[in-house]
């Protein structure tokens, strides 16, 4: 699947595996790893990295928009899981794994969630009202 859109959702697009690797939650159904937890994987470049060289090579700053960017980011997955799962329902799924995607949904957008919640507390401890 390929769309046109903003910068920030492809960027976290291409950075959920080191967003998810920090989430209990998504791990528990299989949708984080920890080999991108930071220093897991010999060589592997952490999430910053990645953001510095976005920046340097784009000359857009994401870093305040990053957790906001996440969160649409897992919610867009759970939606996709939810049609994923609605699919499996009426065996119309071509994916082996489809049913998986359904066990996930609820706790993936639950993730999305605490990202929410938290850009929500970046936001007003940024505030000047």
């Amino acid at each position: 699947m390929s769309t046109i859109g903003h910068p920030l959702s492809d960027l976290c697009n291409l950075l959920t595996p080191f967003t998810t690797a920090g989430s209990e939650k998504a791990r528990s159904v299989g949708r984080g790893s920890e080999i991108f937890l930071p220093g897991r994987t010999p060589g592997l470049p952490t999430k910053e990295e990645c953001i510095a060289w976005y920046r340097d090579v784009s000359g857009y700053d994401t870093t305040s928009d990053m957790t906001w960017g996440d969160a649409f980011g897992i919610y867009r997955g759970s939606i996709i899981m939810q049609g994923i799962a609605a699919r499996y329902a009426t065996r119309q799924a071509s994916s082996a794994r489809a049913m998986e995607y359904g066990v996930a949904m609820k706790p993936f957008g639950e993730v999305g969630w605490e990202l929410v919640e938290k850009c929500q507390r970046q936001s007003k401890t940024r505030s000047n009202l």
